[in-house]
């Protein structure tokens, strides 16, 4: 399949996006929706909830462009006439992401329920899936009849069941937290999301894979508009009903690719994070009195506009806790690392 559809999609999103962010922005100011940046000497105010314009341009993108594709059909150019049953669910799992996101704004719904509730969002994807071979390092790749189970006369639990229904799930929800933690700084949720959309997309063209990555593209196009407003000095931030849809997308792109590994590959700084806060909070957990140990949010900003953080407990505060460094000099630095390991993922078989 072509990647002239893929590139068309991913540039009607970007065009969109442009033409209505700044707007979007406007609006969001005059409202009075807006989030104090902390990382800032005089904490100015900001847009908040720049996700929810990135996900109505996806929704826009998603309609619209196939109403085109089927206009250059009759031009007899090769356009799908519609996108496929994997996209449409990758779609409906980001929705229902998303508005999880909104009550999370809203409510603080709490981390254990964001292990636990959002398992479900997964099911409108994994319906539509089929069961394939997965690769897994060292062992290349596995026959999932290997791992059937027989009940008797219940029936049979098969390998590819437990991929779709028990694995898959568990894979998009850790991807979603893991986008979701690893934020905080101008830039850092959009700019990571973005290398990692990007290389997702990359690999995809390197195995010619284009035809369930219509959502992922349109994605992407979305998001490089709200990176360019997000990053330093950020205008509007994301809320967590962006960095959650964002998160349950990229992990459902590495899915539907059969990336599981190299996707794992792609995410490790966000994973490398998780251990760290996991860490953290047991430590205080253990110590609650101990100042070393104690949960805090937000650091601070010198007078010479470097930063300076509680600890060293979370990735992207190991390097401004040893060293004087600016929240952008940190927000570049987690681009590198990621754009590393990006880099190792695409050569990952799976």
């Amino acid at each position: 399949m072509s990647a002239v559809p893929i590139v068309v999609t991913l540039l009607f999103a970007l065009g969109l996006s442009a033409l209505t962010m700044p707007w979007f922005i406007r609006k969001m100011n005059f409202k009075g929706q807006m989030v104090t940046d902390y990382y800032k000497s005089d904490k100015p105010p900001m847009a908040n909830n720049g996700g929810i314009l990135t996900l109505f341009v996806v929704f826009i993108t998603i309609i619209v462009v196939p109403l085109i594709f089927r206009l250059l059909v009759k031009f007899e150019m090769e356009f799908p006439r519609t996108f496929t049953d994997a996209d449409t669910a990758i779609l409906m799992v980001v929705l229902l992401y998303a508005f999880y996101g909104v009550l999370d704004d809203y409510i603080d719904v709490g981390r254990f329920s964001k292990i636990i509730i959002p398992l479900m969002f997964a099911y409108p994807f994994v319906i539509v899936l089929s069961g394939w071979n997965p690769w897994v390092p060292f062992g290349g790749e596995i026959s999932l009849s290997s791992f059937d189970i027989a009940f008797g006369n219940l029936g049979t639990l098969t390998g590819s069941m437990m991929l779709r229904y028990l694995i898959v799930p568990f894979y998009i929800m850790v991807v979603a937290n893991l986008k979701n933690m690893h934020a905080g700084f101008n830039g850092l949720q959009s700019g990571t999301a973005l290398i990692i959309l990007s290389f997702l997309l990359l690999k995809s063209a390197v195995d010619s894979n284009f035809e369930n990555i219509y959502t992922i593209a349109a994605l992407t196009g979305a998001q490089v508009m709200f990176f360019w407003h997000n990053k330093y000095p950020s205008k509007i931030l994301e809320g967590n009903i962006g960095s959650l849809a964002v998160g349950a997308a990229i992990g459902a792109g590495f899915i539907v690719q059969h990336y599981i590994f190299a996707g794992m590959i792609m995410l490790m700084p966000h994973i490398i994070n998780f251990i760290m806060y996991v860490y953290w909070r047991i430590m205080h957990r253990r110590h609650p009195e101990d100042e070393r140990w104690k949960i805090v949010k937000f650091g601070k900003v010198r007078e010479d506009g470097t930063l300076e953080v509680p600890n060293r407990l979370t990735l992207k505060w190991v390097l401004p806790y040893h060293f004087r460094m600016t929240e952008r000099q940190v927000v570049y630095s987690m681009y590198v690392l990621t754009l590393g390991f990006c880099i190792v993922g695409l050569f990952v078989p799976g």
